[in-house]
């Protein structure tokens, strides 16, 4: 029987880490917003104020869902533990049904199928047609 896991918990250096993304992301989003205010600023600047917290925000939600579904997985290995499985492998619930499905055909448009001689009468040569025309290697570079 194999040993269990111990739940993962939140760490001082998790905090250290988000609180730097955080804070600097809300810094950015102060830089934007004086930005916004300044003679220059502009409507980008605003949605960029807008914007950084957003991404603050994002930080503290990863950490969280990331930590949710490692702890739901060690719990799911230790119950197998528990059982007496020994190959179990831990496989997130399904929150789809399992059928595949395909896109029509009639969904996007179809391209037109051009045989070798209509595509040249549709697109004209236009390197080598005149012998009046100076070539690349007709004079020499000087060095």
């Amino acid at each position: 029987m194999s040993q269990k896991r111990n739940k993962i918990k939140p760490r001082w250096w998790h905090f250290v880490l988000i609180g730097v993304f955080v804070v600097a992301f809300l810094g950015l989003a102060w830089w934007q917003w004086t930005r916004f205010q300044s003679g220059s600023g502009t409507f980008q600047n605003l949605g960029y104020a807008f914007q950084w917290p957003l991404f603050a925000a994002f930080v503290i939600y990863a950490y969280r869902t990331a930590m949710h579904y490692e702890n739901e997985r060690i719990e799911a290995e230790n119950e197998a533990a528990d059982t007496g499985a020994e190959d179990y492998v831990y496989q997130a619930p399904q929150e789809t049904d399992d059928q595949v499905t395909e896109i029509d055909e009639d969904f996007l448009p179809q391209r037109r199928q051009l045989s070798v001689e209509e595509f040249n009468a549709l697109n004209p040569q236009r390197r080598g047609q005149s012998s009046t025309e100076p070539r690349w290697d007709d004079h020499p570079a000087d060095f």
